[in-house]
């Protein structure tokens, strides 16, 4: 008997699930903007964002699309995971692929 081969795709991609609701959905379409390659799946309860190998998420650009204040802080109680290296700022929440 012979053991099945697995394949092992190295994939740079990085991404969050944001809880649904208005907020993900000013973050997910600054992204779509800012992305072209993204990947968005909605689900009834959060949304899913994948990137290649980057993504910023521009505080100020989200508060715009909202139509009201908004802070990193109050971006972080939606963003229930994510994959990748972050970097937190007052002004934008950074995801990379880069290990340095």
């Amino acid at each position: 008997m012979s053991a099945d081969k697995v394949q092992i795709e190295e994939r740079n991609n990085v991404g969050v699930k944001l809880t649904a609701g208005e907020e993900a959905d000013a973050a997910a379409a600054v992204i779509e903007e800012s992305y072209p390659d993204a990947v968005i799946e909605r689900y009834p309860a959060y949304l899913s964002i994948e990137v290649p190998n980057l993504v910023s998420f521009e505080i100020q650009r989200i508060a715009e699309q909202l139509g009201r204040p908004y802070d990193a802080p109050t971006f972080l109680v939606i963003m229930s995971s994510f994959n990748g290296r972050i970097s937190v700022e007052d002004d934008r929440i950074t995801i990379s692929s880069e290990l340095g």
